[in-house]
């Protein structure tokens, strides 16, 4: 059995499939063979092997008879373990849910990939309760970034399990969730493309909640056509083309806080990446962006939404005996919301809306361009033996990322070149509020013209 087709595209996949050369069962037999055979139990928390040859086989007998519920029918994919699954658990990768009872009814936009035919081999593991960008879980394990070479490195978090299935070829899109930054930084310590949506982009219901007001839905894949195509199933839409890329839109890089101790191979990676877009015809503008100085001060003064949220969805745990099965890191960064006030609330929702504005009046067609993560992808054994290390460096991975989920922002983080020890590195796209369409096809656009180069 082949087990590489999934270090190929699912845009090139689906045209295999469709041209006759792969069947869907071949497809996902070659999946899970390629997961038994790369090892790494921390990947997937739930594997649906039985479930998914059944559905393949039904996809392969829908295009035999000209039927098929979609172009991308029969394609795998792997799902974070926070989306409603019937005949699955929900854990959240917790060891308080472990034994869940699985849910009656699907995930909204499960039931709309299962719609378009597209074939579920699994829930990934993540951060326990999607709670840290690095992606460590001493319930279930913690997946070791593929790009490792002797010293396991972390995969990025929370979507850790999705960001590595992808990066190991295990298959070819996953699903994720981001809150601070949980599809990005993955997408980038693990070298592979990530969007994360705006918050109201895709229907979250039947997704289990960090922070109502923060969390997004996130594809990882091998190519932004297959965020494109993959964006418009989760949606529900059935459209037969990818739409065309945009044409180039000015990019401002801003010089306020995202660009602050940078790795040397990040930068780097950084200014070679500017260089190809403007030999390519790009106007690239540094500036000042103060609304990202405005979020930083108001997180200072006023702590997160995250922590509000999270500690306000688990106050019941948080206050029973089952506390003490939880992450103690994730339990710990709850309880500091005991220090959080109804009027810090409130303004930080206030503050949101009108800098939510201010980014839309500032760039107005302009994107943002900055690295993903100032850093590269953590040994995991410091991590697991200095908290104040990890408290340090999850930190540091979410810096540049957590802005945009405050701001609203829809965002594609593209991988960019490697550092000395081969670890990935990314940079990140990012425009206003709502506007991830037109976001993703000027991220096509940006492959496309980096792939020249």
């Amino acid at each position: 059995m082949d087990n590489t087709f999934c270090h190929q595209s699912a845009t090139a996949l689906a045209k295999r499939l469709n041209a006759g050369e792969l069947t869907s069962e071949d497809l996902v037999k070659s999946c899970f063979e390629a997961i038994r055979n790369h090892g790494d139990e921390a990947i997937f928390i739930t594997l649906t092997e039985e479930s998914a040859l059944e559905a393949a086989r039904a996809s392969d007998k829908r295009r035999a008879a000209g039927i098929p519920l979609s172009d991308w029918d029969g394609i795998p994919v792997a799902w974070k373990d926070l989306v409603d699954i019937p005949g699955t658990p929900t854990t959240a990768a917790s060891a308080v849910y472990e034994n869940a009872a699985s849910p009656d009814q699907p995930a909204v936009v499960y039931a709309n990939c299962e719609k378009a035919g597209l074939i579920s081999v699994g829930k990934t593991n993540l951060s326990e309760f999607a709670y840290s960008g690095l992606g460590l879980n001493p319930h279930f394990g913690t997946p070791v970034n593929p790009h490792s070479k002797e010293n396991p490195c972390a995969p990025g978090g929370s979507s850790a399990g999705s960001a590595a299935a992808v990066a190991a070829g295990l298959v070819s899109l996953a699903i994720g969730t981001d809150t601070a930054g949980s599809v990005r930084v993955p997408a980038a310590f693990c070298g592979v493309m990530g969007f994360k949506s705006s918050q109201q982009h895709y229907d979250k219901t039947g997704v289990f909640p960090l922070s109502t007001s923060l969390d997004s839905l996130g594809i990882f894949a091998h190519s932004i056509e297959d965020l494109v195509t993959f964006d418009q199933i989760l949606r529900g839409v059935t459209a037969a083309t990818v739409p065309a890329a945009k044409l180039k839109a000015k990019i401002i890089v801003p010089t306020t806080i995202v660009l602050d101790d940078l790795e040397d191979a990040v930068a780097s990676c950084f200014q070679k990446t500017l260089s190809a877009l403007e030999a390519q015809g790009y106007e690239i503008e540094h500036k000042d962006f103060p609304i990202f100085s405005e979020v930083s001060q108001l997180f200072g003064k006023h702590g997160t939404l995250t922590v509000a949220e999270a500690a306000t969805y688990h106050k019941d745990l948080l206050a029973s005996p089952d506390a003490e099965k939880m992450d103690q890191r994730v339990r710990e960064r709850m309880l500091t919301a005991s220090q959080f006030t109804a009027q810090d609330y409130v303004l930080l929702q206030w503050e949101r809306a009108r800098l939510e504005q201010a980014v839309k009046d500032v760039l107005g067609d302009a994107l943002l361009l900055f690295p993903t993560v100032a850093i590269t992808a953590p040994l995991i054994a410091e991590l697991e033996a200095d908290d104040d290390l990890y408290i340090k460096t999850n930190l540091m991975s979410l810096r540049n990322t957590m802005l945009g989920n405050y701001l609203g922002m829809p965002g594609v983080s593209l991988p960019i070149g490697h550092d000395a020890d081969g670890l990935p590195i990314g940079v990140l796209v990012s425009g206003p509020n709502a506007t991830d369409v037109e976001l993703l096809q000027q991220a096509l656009s940006l492959q496309q013209n980096l792939s020249k180069e």
